[in-house]
């Protein structure tokens, strides 16, 4: 398995960690990839049906899901490294998404009718964010708490936890972003967890631009 840390800093820092599993020959079956992502710790991992068409699998700690923005992020990554930059679709389970990169981001573009059911809760300042614990958290369900950083310059603080979804906390969310990107109706550079530093980008009714930075951090 492959690991790689999706939405870092410019520093290369924290991100969200997933796992690549490339299975052209479809070796693993639907029971064999649920118990890989499950053993591994990660919130996803993706596994790669055939490098040449971008055929991905998301799995969750649960299930195998249709949407994951940061796993979608780091398989276009992965992809292009292993291509050498010559892929501009993946093939999901929903069909085609538009990837590319440019200035050091890895993008993804996709309409937020196919993203989990996000719920928000937005606090009055980045301090009542970060002073959240997991623990408090833990009966909320899947929800994404954000305060706005700097609303003029689109710059806002973020965290999600969904223990019902068998993630107490993840470290960057890039679907729950999509979808704030959407509601608001404009860009965002959104600063997540720990570290994190997802963008995204309006584009038009239900569709947003995702993008961030992934590092490689082996096997």
């Amino acid at each position: 398995m492959l690991v790689l840390q999706v939405f870092t800093n410019r520093e290369g820092k924290f991100g969200n960690g997933m796992g690549i599993v490339v299975d052209e020959k479809q070796k693993l079956s639907s029971v064999d990839r649920q118990k890989i992502t499950t053993q591994s710790g990660f919130s996803e991992c993706v596994f790669v049906n055939d490098l040449n068409t971008g055929s991905v699998s998301i799995f969750n700690p649960q299930s195998e899901i249709d949407f994951s923005g940061h796993a979608l992020v780091g398989a276009a990554y992965y992809l292009n490294s292993v291509r050498d930059g010559n892929i501009s679709y993946l093939d999901s389970r929903l069909g085609k998404i538009k990837t590319w990169q440019g200035s050091g981001l890895t993008w993804i573009s996709a309409s937020i009718k196919n993203t989990p059911p996000w719920n928000f809760a937005q606090l009055k300042t980045a301090g009542e964010v970060e002073k959240l614990s997991v623990k408090e958290m833990q009966n909320s369900k899947h929800v994404f708490v954000w305060s706005w950083l700097d609303e003029e310059k689109g710059i806002i603080s973020a965290r999600t936890f969904a223990s019902d979804w068998g993630i107490p906390e993840d470290e960057a969310n890039g679907s729950a972003s999509m979808q704030l990107t959407v509601s608001l109706g404009r860009k965002l550079e959104i600063h997540h967890g720990r570290g994190s530093v997802i963008y995204t980008r309006f584009m038009k009714k239900g569709v947003a631009d995702l993008g961030g930075r992934v590092k490689d951090s082996g096997v």
